[in-house]
């Protein structure tokens, strides 16, 4: 017999919901791509895709080229991420395509400017918390004497005689 809690997909709980939810509307054609629990916590990764700007030719040709991003991002239970985000993208170069309507812009650039393209940066950064080590107190340490007895006050007393002299 086949356990059942086994063979069952990692889902999100509401709060992982909400924060992948808000990710997702944030960012145009994103989409969650897989779910898997690791340490207790939901991996989740995010797929999106975005047109570079778009450089017009001539009335009828542009060139425009397309980034593809993916994440996986560590959420917690109470929806947070854990970590900053493992991040990658890949940038098609911009290729010359041709509308079937009119295009209006600017018509002149040269070409390195057309294929420059913004490096991207990782949408899910959580900066370390700082500790401040100056600001812990040290605590005083206090040295308590025992009472002694008959014998051991007079061995203490020709100990501290025999020192001074």
């Amino acid at each position: 017999m086949k356990n059942k809690s086994s063979s069952r997909k990692p889902r999100l709980n509401k709060k992982q919901r909400a924060w992948v939810n808000s990710f997702l509307s944030s960012h145009p054609n994103a989409r969650v791509r897989t779910i898997y629990e690791l340490d207790g916590d939901r991996v989740v990764q995010i797929e999106w895709w975005e047109n570079t700007n778009p450089v017009i030719l001539d009335p009828k040709t542009y060139i425009q080229g397309i980034i593809s991003y993916n994440m996986w991002v560590k959420l917690r239970k109470s929806g947070d991420p854990r970590k900053t985000a493992e991040f990658s993208y890949r940038i098609t170069p911009p290729e010359k395509r041709s509308a079937s309507w009119h295009l209006t812009g600017q018509l002149s650039l040269e070409l390195p400017q057309c294929y420059e393209v913004p490096q991207p940066n990782n949408p899910v950064i959580i900066k370390p918390k700082r500790r401040n080590t100056k600001t812990k107190k040290l605590k005083k340490f206090l040295q308590y004497t025992l009472p002694l007895s008959e014998t051991s006050v007079q061995i203490h007393t020709t100990n501290i005689e025999n020192w001074e002299k």
